[in-house]
């Protein structure tokens, strides 16, 4: 193992996570509310346990370094990414697909109701 410092910015992917605490940040993904329920069983259930976490933030933090650093060993040589500033906004094109599939679903159904003989009417 190397000694001497570590830049958050630029830790390789297979260095621990820094010492220091970063200030941490509050962010919001959209999850399926089966997979948020699995997660904390998880996390609760295993609590004392030595791979177990404290709370859920620390162990969505464990988590992500974990896929982010192999991420990035396997598609950029172990190094970060080079840093995003801008997302696009809206869906993504699967995103934007799958809408577009749910909206003609939803027209062929009105349609077929639409055409649908009403009850009561002769």
């Amino acid at each position: 193992m190397t000694t001497g410092t570590v830049s958050s910015r630029r830790r390789r992917a297979d260095a621990p996570a820094p010492e220091t605490p970063e200030q941490m940040k509050s962010s919001s993904y959209s999850l399926p509310p089966s997979l948020i329920a699995r997660m904390r069983a998880a996390q609760w259930h295993t609590i004392n346990r030595p791979d177990g976490h404290k709370n859920l933030s620390e162990m969505v933090r464990v988590l992500v370094d974990r896929e982010v650093a192999r991420l990035e060993r396997k598609y950029n040589g172990g190094d970060p990414f080079p840093a995003v500033t801008r997302l696009p906004t809206g869906p993504s094109p699967d995103g934007a697909a799958r809408g577009a599939e749910l909206r003609a679903l939803k027209r062929s159904r009105a349609d077929q109701a639409e055409n649908q003989p009403r009850k009561g009417s002769r």
